[in-house]
């Protein structure tokens, strides 16, 4: 017997299906935008079984900076009566490296696919000891990569150099010294006027295998906050190659600037070269390097007795600062001055008295100090050296140019008598006698430089110290001749990664 759906069963079992199935659509589409917009329940994530389940410690063994070519005229034209030409004279240069701590090898490398230059590699003495160094010398004035590879990264590692030209005659008469830069995105620099006469030119160098751009941000003397420039504020700098930006022509007619300059892809390294002339008699050159970060305590060393000089202060916030001389017994009161708001602050401060060896500035605000030293030779002709405010720092070192008679600074920051401890390098690499030194409270010491290197050890980051240059024969020609220039902080990047177990990241 065959049994057969009446026709009314039929369709109540189709409009069943169809009620079913639009309830099913709804709750799954309710469902779907509830688990987009909402948080997983917890009882629906697995419970995580353990805490860090990984770590790994980045530290950085390749150390690299670029160091500037030697200091070159503006505008060097062959062109006209020659008594009225511009000339280097009789300008020698010397380059010297070193690389301190746990170095496997360092090499001074020539910048530039069209360099010819030959390879320098940094060499250490025979049966070498942990304190000594690796080192090297050379008349090469063009500009170098200095690459240095380390064992392991540990403070007291790392490198340093300085490329340092002196003239008795022409139009560089003077000194003039450079250190090796570390490439980096932001940089920036406290310089001098651009008024008649001052030409300031910033080289830009990217050492790496991509082109980037560059944007300058510039703040004068005339206004607060940032200038618009004469030129254009932003620079394309190729692979491995350089720019320069003439920042007399960006922003003339100013007492000083404040110069930032920011990458857009990779890091790069920076330099200002200053040249001074008043008509055709030289009043000076020498590098500015970048500032260091904004603080409210300013050490800046290398002064002597009777340099002329001129303070640059640059800080976000108008206030005032407190300013002394920083001699062997302690502080002695130069008095408090005002920083103008958003706008570098010029402040002259006459003639070094006797004793002098730096200038301290402390401020209620962050803010960026240095200084420029002046000295006068014969027939109207002066040099001066950019003065750079140093952070302190348990571990810096710096290469010590041939030819020159190098003076070590050293400022004790603090209101506590501190000790550090000097070793020099020979031209070998090999450490002399390391050498204790106690700084009054406030106060400063002076040592003469010796061999091709210095390394300076302290244990409480309380003393920021530089390097002097004079000599070099200038003084029977009676050619003012001064340069200073920084050390290099010897501490290396690294970073620790720690990874863990989170299935709650599980959507």
């Amino acid at each position: 017997m065959n049994r057969t759906t009446s026709p009314i069963a039929s369709r109540l079992w189709r409009v069943a299906r169809v009620i079913l199935a639009t309830l099913t659509s709804v709750v799954l589409i309710v469902a779907f935008v509830w688990l987009s917009i909402g948080s997983m329940p917890q009882w629906f994530v697995d419970r995580a079984t353990s805490g860090v389940v990984a770590s790994h410690r980045i530290v950085q063994r390749t150390v690299q900076s670029y160091c500037p070519a030697r200091m070159t005229l503006p505008d060097a034209t062959d062109w006209g009566d020659s008594e009225y030409r511009a000339s280097d004279g009789d300008l020698t240069t010397s380059a010297s490296f070193a690389a301190f701590g746990s170095v496997y090898a360092s090499t001074a490398l020539p910048f530039g696919a069209s360099s010819s230059d030959a390879v320098l590699s940094l060499k250490a003495p025979a049966n070498p000891r942990s304190t000594d160094a690796m080192v090297g010398r050379d008349k090469v004035d063009s500009a170098r990569l200095l690459e240095t590879n380390l064992l392991e990264a540990s403070e007291g590692s790392g490198h340093a150099g300085v490329i340092a030209s002196h003239a008795s005659k022409g139009d560089l008469r003077g000194i003039s010294a450079a250190t090796c830069v570390t490439p980096s995105m932001s940089s920036s620099f406290l310089l001098p006027g651009t008024g008649t006469g001052a030409s300031r030119r910033m080289t830009i160098a990217n050492p790496s295998s991509k082109a980037t751009t560059v944007s300058l941000k510039v703040i004068g003397t005339s206004s607060s906050g940032t200038m618009s420039l004469s030129t254009s504020g932003t620079a394309t700098v190729a692979a491995g190659g350089t720019t320069v930006v003439d920042l007399s022509a960006a922003a003339p007619d100013q007492d000083g600037l404040y110069v930032t300059i920011t990458s857009d892809v990779m890091p790069v390294a920076a330099y200002v070269a200053s040249v001074n002339a008043d008509g055709l008699t030289p009043k000076g050159s020498d590098f500015t390097m970048p500032s260091p970060a904004a603080s409210t305590l300013n050490a800046i060393p290398s002064v002597s007795q009777d340099d002329e000089i001129t303070l640059y202060a640059y800080g976000s916030k108008a206030g005032d600062v407190n300013l002394s001389w920083v001699t062997d017994d302690g502080l002695s009161s130069i008095g408090r001055k005002a920083l103008k708001d958003g706008r570098v602050t010029i402040l002259d401060l006459g003639k070094a008295p006797k004793g002098a060896r730096g200038i301290l500035a402390t401020g209620d605000d962050d803010f960026v100090a240095s200084a420029r030293a002046i000295r006068s030779g014969a027939e109207g002709q002066e040099d001066f050296a950019s003065l750079a405010a140093v952070p302190v720092s348990d571990f810096d070192g710096a290469a010590l140019p041939d030819g020159l008679d190098a003076t070590i600074t050293l400022i004790n920051t603090t209101n506590k008598e501190t000790t550090v401890t000097l070793t020099f390098m020979d031209d070998t690499g090999k450490a002399g006698d390391a050498k204790d030194v106690t700084i009054k409270a406030n106060g400063a010491s002076t040592l003469k430089g010796e061999g091709d290197a210095v390394l300076v050890e302290g244990a409480d980051r309380a003393v920021a110290w530089g390097v002097r240059l004079g000599g070099g024969g200038l003084d029977g020609a009676k050619v003012a001749g001064l340069a200073a220039y920084e050390p290099s902080s010897l501490t290396v990047r690294e970073a620790t990664i720690r990874s863990a177990q989170d299935n709650t990241i599980v959507r």
